[in-house]
């Protein structure tokens, strides 16, 4: 098992992100471990490297202070670069995760953190009494430590191997494990790297998993201000090939916000896109809102394939599934509503059925 050694601890972000990208471009993979302080409401990142690579990184970090004649804490990262982020508790639901986020990062230019939260011994209400409290924190979170590390060096591994078997160049992955509640977590670490989408692994209809983050999919997305793509199974390449995307509209303004972000994601796919509102109470001025609403489009988005149908349909979920099982879609995408016909959509048990049931990647906009 590769042992896992301690390079430098960072109070910013910012520098270890900076050495990760020195050591990587050395191909010598790098891990974070995310270290909180309570006390001072803190976090810190340990860079690490496996033991046998400590000795060429070293030499690299002392290469540093030469090369721009300033302290690695001075030095800034590239900050053009964009990133995913893709939650793993190394399910095959979270590998699907990655290897969709593998051939998404290779279309939009991106790098890859894979971030596993491991437990809190401290949650753990069955403490065993012949120990003292203290002790049993201190040896529990030991194992735990030591076992989150070495799962997370063979899971990358494996990813990696993904990407050398598959020939996939310019997608670089590196790893993060931090202590915690996972949903919290999530949200703290994607302030910190700040990531364009977040990728997640859930459960599809022809597979069993007992994954931790797909039983707490929809909290996830619902907590986070980042988009995040919902992956029920393995990518196939009509995933990246031509993209047929159902984007659910309910005529909300903020839907052109999520549309421009749909765009932006998604330019450099050939791609076709139909906006699809599902009129729940036959009401004939929908109509003159969706002819409305391709006039629009073709004055405003004219270099893109844009189209609206709307759908009659007294159940919404059951419009969306059936037009796009009839319509070859292959991107599922719509914005998180507090209020309106698709709020319902994410009802813990509909939600759950949704991402089951329609077995497509979701793109899901928060509001």
């Amino acid at each position: 098992m590769n042992t896992l050694v301690t390079l430098a601890t960072y109070k910013q972000s910012k520098t270890a992100y900076f050495l990760k990208g020195k050591l990587e471009n050395e191909n010598i993979d790098c891990f974070f471990d995310l270290i909180s302080n309570f006390e001072r409401k803190t976090d810190e990142v340990r860079v690490q490297v496996k033991e046998e690579d400590v000795e060429r990184a070293i030499k690299i970090m002392l290469r540093i202070k030469d090369e721009y004649d300033m302290d690695i804490e001075k030095t800034e990262p590239a900050n053009h670069i964009r990133r995913i982020i893709v939650p793993t508790d190394f399910s095959k639901g979270s590998e699907n995760a990655c290897y969709y986020a593998i051939r998404l990062a290779q279309k939009i230019k991106s790098e890859i953190k894979l971030l596993h939260v491991y437990e809190n011994p401290v949650a753990d209400v069955n403490i065993k009494k012949t120990a003292t409290f203290e002790d049993y924190v201190e040896q529990k979170s030991k194992e735990i430590e030591k076992k989150a590390k070495a799962d997370i060096v063979a899971f990358t591994h494996k990813i990696k191997d993904y990407i050398d078997t598959h020939k996939i160049k310019d997608v670089k992955v590196h790893s993060s494990i931090v202590m915690g509640n996972i949903i919290r977590r999530i949200k703290e670490i994607s302030k910190i790297y700040k990531p364009n989408v977040i990728v997640l692994g859930t459960v599809g209809r022809k597979e069993e998993s007992k994954s931790v983050l797909a039983g707490l999919a929809n909290e996830i997305i619902k907590g986070l201000e980042i988009p995040v793509y919902a992956i029920p199974g393995p990518p196939t390449y009509k995933d990246f090939e031509k993209v047929n995307i159902l984007y659910a509209t309910d005529f909300n303004e903020k839907d052109n916000t999520s549309l421009n972000q749909l765009l932006k994601i998604m330019e450099p796919f050939d791609k076709r896109i139909t906006c699809v509102h599902i009129d729940t109470a036959h009401n004939p001025l929908k109509k003159e809102r969706m002819d409305e609403l391709n006039k629009s489009l073709k004055e405003d988005y004219s270099q893109h394939e844009i189209y609206c149908h709307l759908i009659e349909d007294e159940d919404v979920y059951h419009g969306i599934k059936d037009f796009a099982d009839r319509n070859s879609i292959n991107l599922l995408s719509f914005t998180t509503q507090k209020r309106g016909i698709f709020e319902k959509l994410f009802k813990p048990n509909l939600f759950k059925k949704a991402l089951q049931e329609a077995n497509l990647p979701i793109l899901i906009f928060p509001s």
